[in-house]
């Protein structure tokens, strides 16, 4: 249950930030900049203790900025994928 809680606490975290920049694809126009990016840090700050209270505290720690890491890595890539996909069922 406590794995389940930081990762769902440190993807939506690295999805809020994500959503805040300007250069996002998943939605027609970013979330606000500021709003949305204080929520991505509490969120990311929770899932950290999160983690941290899952694991022990230098694990949890790394864990927790692997996970960031690949969901920042992730996100633009699946947004990319999405519109690909899109392009494909009108050309057919």
């Amino acid at each position: 249950m406590g794995v389940t809680l930081a990762l769902t606490l440190t993807v939506l975290g690295s999805a809020c930030v994500y959503l805040a920049s300007p250069n996002q694809k998943w939605l027609t126009r970013a979330l606000p900049g500021r709003p949305a990016l204080v929520a991505g840090c509490l969120l990311l700050a929770a899932g950290v203790a999160a983690w941290i209270a899952v694991l022990q505290p230098l694990a949890g720690f790394f864990v927790a900025l692997h996970v960031a890491m690949v969901c920042l890595f992730v996100f633009p890539y699946s947004a990319a994928l999405r519109s690909f996909g899109r392009k494909n069922e009108h050309a057919e």
